[in-house]
């Protein structure tokens, strides 16, 4: 598997979800993980995610403002093959200028 990270992806005000990626984005396993010092909830789901009714949340993150274990979650294929789609995951915050470490994994393609 080959790694890839986003590094911080920022809600740049909150109840506006954040799509992962614009364009199709093939992966086998996405991680999220909250950063240490942020101060407020952050959410990951789908499209229509709404942090206020919890629709389209998959996982609602805890915030670690005083630096102990951040919280993450991590999303597998469940096969050998990319068969999750980055742009189709979407992430909000509580507090705007928030946000989450953003990690993805790919099979490499084969060169032929």
């Amino acid at each position: 598997m080959t790694p890839s990270s986003l590094g911080r992806v920022n809600v740049p005000a909150s109840g506006t979800p954040v799509q992962l990626a614009t364009a199709r984005t093939p992966c086998c396993r996405i991680r999220l993980q909250v950063i240490a010092g942020l101060t407020g909830k952050m959410y990951f789901g789908t499209a229509g995610l709404n942090h206020n009714t919890l629709a389209g949340v998959i996982k609602e993150f805890w915030p670690n403002p005083s630096g102990g274990v951040d919280d993450s979650y991590e999303v597998w294929s469940g096969v050998d093959e990319d068969a999750l789609d980055l742009s189709h995951y979407w992430i909000d915050a509580a507090v705007s200028g928030e946000g989450l470490i953003v990690s993805y994994w790919n099979r490499p393609t084969a060169a032929f």
